[in-house]
């Protein structure tokens, strides 16, 4: 179970404007009174264009980013009380993808596989799954800085899995896949989902969350603007399709 309480996080930004003592700068919220739950086994979808603030809530949740105030309890762990714990029990993908140019994508995974301590047998069966779910089999013995993009993300992907964890929080999972690649990532993510996982994943795409989403969260400039089901995101406009709908929640 994932409970996100009154999350803010300010930033100071230039205001172009020079004081007595250098630039003048002020600060503003890149997230602004966040709230929300979710239950064991459930997808959420927070759904926002860019610069909204997801990958800010994300990086809080996740333990990744200190909150200006409030806190997120995850699998009742406080991220505020123990970040170190919440991290052990969560896969994070982030939106730029880390790797290691120099290593393989077999190389990567086993590489972050050791560093949580995963015995061999195991990492390799579970990497071994991933690595057909996704298919990825072709590239395993490439180097990172010779893949593509969207290759790129699914090995990113594959880290974030490997240890098998309770919750996974992907941050647009999708990003410089091609159509097919898309396809075979939101597989694997209603793949985990049936294994009982909890699942908060970002996106643009509004065609990923229809048939996936338990829950969505749409956010703009830092604030929550819709919460609720994906039953009743629908229901707001009946006949309309999820990207009219998005539109109004959004420029209402």
């Amino acid at each position: 179970m994932i409970e996100v309480r009154n999350l803010y996080k300010s930033f100071k930004a230039d205001t172009g404007k020079k004081g007595f003592f250098g630039a003048v700068k002020e600060s503003f919220f890149a997230v602004n009174d966040m709230s929300f739950t979710l239950d064991k086994g459930q997808v959420l979808s927070i759904l926002g264009p860019n610069g909204c603030g997801k990958t800010t809530t994300l990086r809080m949740i996740a333990g990744m980013l200190e909150p200006s105030s409030g806190t997120a309890i995850v699998n009742n762990i406080d991220v505020r009380a123990d970040k170190h714990k919440v991290k052990s029990n969560i896969g994070y993908m982030t939106n730029n993808t880390s790797l290691y140019d120099r290593l393989t994508v077999f190389e990567t995974i086993r590489f972050f596989a050791e560093l949580n301590q995963i015995p061999v047998e195991t990492y390799k069966k579970r990497a071994e799954e991933l690595f057909s779910q996704l298919d990825m089999n072709d590239y395993l013995n490439k180097k990172i800085a010779d893949l593509s993009t969207g290759m790129k993300q699914k090995t990113s992907i594959v880290r974030t899995l490997i240890h098998d964890p309770d919750v996974v929080i992907l941050d647009e999972p999708t990003t410089g896949v091609d159509i097919t690649g898309q396809s075979i990532i939101m597989d694997l993510v209603n793949s985990i989902k049936q294994q009982g996982k909890t699942i908060i994943f970002s996106t643009h795409q509004l065609g990923e969350v229809k048939d996936i989403a338990d829950k969505i969260v749409v956010m703009a400039k830092g604030k929550k603007l819709f919460d609720g089901t994906t039953s009743e995101y629908q229901a707001k406009k009946p006949n309309h399709s999820f990207n009219e709908i998005f539109t109004e929640i959004t420029s209402g």
